[in-house]
């Protein structure tokens, strides 16, 4: 419940912004390049808190990362909502994605070295199903902080923060031995696993940045209000918080090789088809169909691939969530400016279209785990070492 409710805040605040991005460039007439510089912001400030985090989650515990990590949301929260220059607001949130790498640093080796091994996929998928949830929470608040202003309701989470650092303090550390020692992070990264799990999360990432912002932008452009907007994320998020705990068991029972492929394949194409609709009402449908589902059944998968790697050579889970941290920060970071960049200079259809053709791409080296060995969620040790070694 801790680690949910943790990891859920944290993607409340991730989130909070989607609803509000038009009324920031309609408050100081910002081009669309300006509100994706915005929109990459937090996922920039990931990038060094992730690496930071993994850092201080392997040597100083886990609920240490993750308390300071909350106390440095509600440092960077409270005069987010009173900002009224746009640099003032892009550094804020630089500062808040430093946080959340610690919280995700600490929390997630937290889930990962407390959850039994034959249900480690399920404990992911509850914990990330509270993060996608947070994700729902996120747009509301920010549609409620257009109609309340957002002074009061950055104010009001700053202090949410502070609440749950006291609790996060009440609880003890996982056995050491849990959080695994030993192989540095060179080793880790010699892992083709690692590495194709790197590379699935951070596709993601960048897709979801992309769409984010040019979906939020393209919404509002067809006549959507800033409160539509807000619904059609909140509905997509309501769904992939219902999808998650179920493809955690499916990982569990069967593999991950069928959710990873069939994912990207679903994904790839109704991505593609994102650019077609010329009308809000079908567009917020099709957002809510890629958004709710497809779109991330890479995740689970994508984190049991490197966190069976790493252990198998030896190394901190900490590792692991760093790993996802820098994937995702790095995904966010490029997605939203550049493909905003790109529709700028070329139109919506041109990035969104790349990104559909990169799924289909990725698709090659996952259908070629199957004949490097078995690609399932709790090999024997010793196996999942001799695949490591061979694909490295």
């Amino acid at each position: 419940m801790l680690l949910g409710v943790l990891l859920g805040f944290e993607a409340v605040l991730y989130s909070v912004v989607t609803p509000v991005l038009p009324h920031y460039q309609h408050q100081f007439g910002a081009s669309k390049p300006a509100i994706g510089l915005l929109a990459a912001a937090y996922p920039a400030g990931m990038l060094p808190g992730s690496l930071l985090g993994g850092w201080m989650a392997a040597r100083s515990g886990v609920r240490r990362t993750t308390v300071l990590g909350l106390v440095l949301f509600s440092v960077s929260v409270a005069p987010f909502g009173f900002g009224s220059v746009l640099g003032v607001l892009d550094g804020l949130r630089f500062v808040q994605g430093i946080a959340c790498g610690y919280v995700w640093g600490g929390g997630l080796a937290w889930a990962i070295a407390s959850a039994p091994a034959e249900r480690r996929n399920q404990t992911l998928g509850s914990v990330f199903a509270a993060a996608l949830f947070g994700t729902l929470i996120g747009p509301i608040l920010g549609t409620l902080a257009l109609g309340i202003g957002t002074g009061v309701v950055f104010a009001s989470v700053a202090v949410v923060s502070l609440g749950l650092a006291g609790w996060a303090l009440g609880f003890p550390e996982p056995p050491r031995a849990r959080l695994g020692a030993g192989a540095p992070l060179r080793a880790v990264l010699k892992s083709s696993r690692v590495r194709l799990g790197f590379w699935l999360i951070l596709l993601e990432a960048c897709t979801v940045g992309a769409l984010g912002t040019l979906l939020s932008l393209r919404l509002a452009r067809f006549g959507a209000s800033g409160v539509a907007v807000g619904i059609t994320f909140v509905v997509a998020s309501l769904f992939s918080t219902a999808f998650t705990p179920v493809l955690g068991r499916v990982v569990d029972r069967r593999g991950i090789l069928r959710p990873m492929s069939i994912g990207l394949a679903a994904s790839a194409v109704l991505v593609a088809l994102l650019p077609v609709p010329q009308s809000a009402l079908i567009l917020a449908v099709l957002t809510v169909v890629t958004f709710g589902g497809p779109l991330i059944a890479s995740t689970i998968p994508a984190m049991s691939l490197m966190t069976d790697a790493i252990e198998a050579i030896g190394a901190a889970v900490a590792f692991g969530s760093m790993l996802l941290n820098v994937a995702w920060s790095l995904g966010e970071m490029l997605g939203a400016p550049v493909a905003a960049t790109l529709s700028h200079a070329t139109s919506d259809a041109v990035p969104i279209v790349l990104l559909a053709v990169a799924m289909l791409v990725t698709l090659i080296p996952v259908l070629r785990l199957r004949s490097a060995g078995p690609a399932r969620s709790g090999d024997q040790p010793e196996v999942g070492a001799a695949l490591v070694r061979s694909s490295s």
